[in-house]
């Protein structure tokens, strides 16, 4: 019997629905229900849900249309009363109710109260439903109080909750990098928790289609709010590295007590709602939310399976394949170029110029490598979709090694595949050594698009030793939303991570930087002293900062 596998990888693997006018996938505004021991998610339009008991296993169970079309609708809110669980939408979705969710046919619609957007469900231990809505580049994010014995009817409200404060927090400003100062941001996604006798209220800003996307959060004595900012925000971050943007989600408690944040990765290439879903460890420190995001986009071990994954979230495995040669069988144009397929960006990727069976690429490592395991990260390109789900949401291929270029053997054999995996991640069962990695497609492409792919990711053993932590200086400016820190090149070093926080023992926000020597962060918040320091990697490991400096 084989092993079985102990990690998985960002961006989920999931099957992320064709949407009309799109030109490709999508699944977006996360929200994680658990329901008599399992996980039940939720993505905007996603014509249905899926199912788990692990967090890494998911069953999809596709609904009617037709007979539902609140699953047509953004933004999902499900909440759980003793054996109901409740789901509404945004755009002024209705509440539907099941006692049998496992069951597509079993949703009963129930009306609704109020015209919500983005909303989120929260039962208190009062007895009653609060409900936190809103998403607009205008308009606050407001709270009602709902009555659920009365088909959720309002008791008080819409209260006003949280409001554009992009003139002192960065991280509400849109652009990718949190540049654009004179854009007003979208304040929405807004979800809500009761953790240690605090209401805790995180929201998304700046945009669903920058790579800052994020979430920062407000936190109460009571779910009606006065609220009060959380200095330490964005919560959660991640605009930098092969998977950007993480935010409009929600935060949920495992079966074993621990937190996750689960939220949307920006694409955003094809349209601004070109979008995925990905996992992350959260933990409550001081009275504070913070998510582990520093390679989240790296395997991870499995979330049934470890006891603590918000301090040792991944195995030491590290990216062998970066900026390595890269060769294809066509090149569709210059904006698609092989070598965008190793330079660990999801927003890039290289097409063939046709969907045949015979197109491929391969990535030459360099050097023979311990490899440990595999993504391939399927592309979207001239795609033609029309919003359904069936089989051809596949990619069939073949995935073989080497080790001279001549002589190849087979290391995934997915010429069969009948599942949709865009983002397919292979642990290796045994360690294997190779340096040439080759994909060639075996099949039709989804939605009548080319065989294209934005990443052949390899994780394994480096070759080198982890380079030296490098000295740097770190410079609030004169706008206290940024900073700029600089550092030495260290000889050897693959990228680096700038980490910083409010507490020099709580640097868990991070950008990370390639190819460069400096970074400027926009998303500090002012008034607020930060604590930072400067790791280095490279393929031998990473290598953390041994000095914390203050700005």
């Amino acid at each position: 019997m084989p092993k079985k596998p102990k990690t998985i990888c960002n961006p989920m693997n999931l099957s992320y629905r064709y949407q009309r006018d799109y030109r490709s996938r999508e699944s977006a505004d996360p929200a994680v229900a658990v329901y008599k021991g399992e996980y039940y998610l939720f993505a905007s339009h996603g014509s249905g849900y899926w199912v788990s008991d692990n967090l890494s296993d998911w069953e999809f169970i596709e609904v009617d249309i037709k007979k539902f079309p609140e699953f047509e609708k953004f933004a999902p809110a499900p909440l759980v009363i003793g054996d109901t669980m409740y789901l509404t939408h945004s755009n002024g979705g209705d509440i539907l109710k099941s006692d049998t969710p496992r069951d597509p046919e079993s949703w009963i619609d129930i009306g609704k109260p109020y015209s919500w957007g983005d909303p989120a469900f929260f039962a208190d231990d009062d007895g009653y439903v609060y409900m936190y809505e809103g998403c607009s580049d205008k308009e606050p994010i407001r709270v009602l109080k709902l009555d659920p014995n009365n088909n959720m009817s309002i008791v008080e409200g819409p209260a006003d909750c949280i409001f554009d404060r992009s003139d002192i927090h960065g991280l509400e400003v849109p652009g990718d990098e949190n540049e654009l100062r004179n854009t007003s941001p979208w304040i929405e996604g807004a979800w809500m928790n009761k953790i240690g006798g605090k209401y805790y209220l995180t929201y998304a800003a700046p945009g669903t289609q920058f790579a800052t996307y994020a979430d920062g959060c407000y936190v109460s004595d009571s779910p009606m709010g006065p609220f009060t900012y959380c200095d330490n925000s964005p919560v959660i971050f991640k605009a930098t590295g092969f998977m950007r943007g993480c935010g409009h989600g929600c935060l949920f408690e495992d079966l074993m007590g621990r937190l996750w944040k689960i939220d949307t990765v920006a694409i955003s290439v094809n349209h601004m709602f070109e979008r995925r879903i990905a996992l992350f460890p959260a933990k409550m420190i001081n009275g504070r939310l913070y998510t582990n995001t520093l390679r989240s986009d790296y395997p991870m071990y499995l979330p049934s399976e470890n006891p603590n994954p918000f301090e040792n979230p991944t195995p030491d495995w590290q990216l062998i394949s970066l900026n390595k040669k890269v060769r294809a069988s066509s090149v569709l144009d210059d904006g698609h170029k092989p070598e965008y397929a190793a330079d660990e960006n999801l927003r890039t990727w290289w097409s063939a110029k046709t969907s045949d069976a015979s197109e491929w690429i391969e990535v030459d490592l360099g050097d023979i490598y311990t490899a440990r395991a595999v993504q391939i990260n399927f592309a979207d390109q001239d795609c033609i979709p029309y919003g359904g789900r069936d089989n051809d949401f596949c990619c069939k291929y073949l995935l073989e090694v080497s080790s001279d270029g001549e002589s190849y053997r087979i290391l995934a054999d997915r010429r069969d595949n009948a599942a949709d995996m865009p983002h397919d991640y292979i642990e290796l069962e045994e360690s294997t050594e190779f340096r040439y990695i080759r994909l060639t497609n075996c099949g039709k492409i989804p939605c009548g698009g080319k065989f294209a792919v934005s990443g052949i990711r390899v994780f394994g053993d480096g070759k080198t030793e982890a380079p030296a932590a490098p000295k740097f200086k770190a410079i609030r400016l004169e706008d206290e939303r940024e900073m700029r820190v600089e550092w030495e090149k260290v000889p050897g070093a693959q990228g680096y991570y700038v980490r910083f926080g409010i507490s020099p023992d709580e640097l868990y926000t991070h950008y990370q930087v390639i190819g460069s020597e400096s970074a400027h962060v926009m998303c500090l918040n002012a008034g607020v002293r930060y604590h930072v320091t400067v790791d280095s990697y490279n393929e031998g490991g990473i290598t953390p900062g041994t000095e914390i400096e203050s700005v």
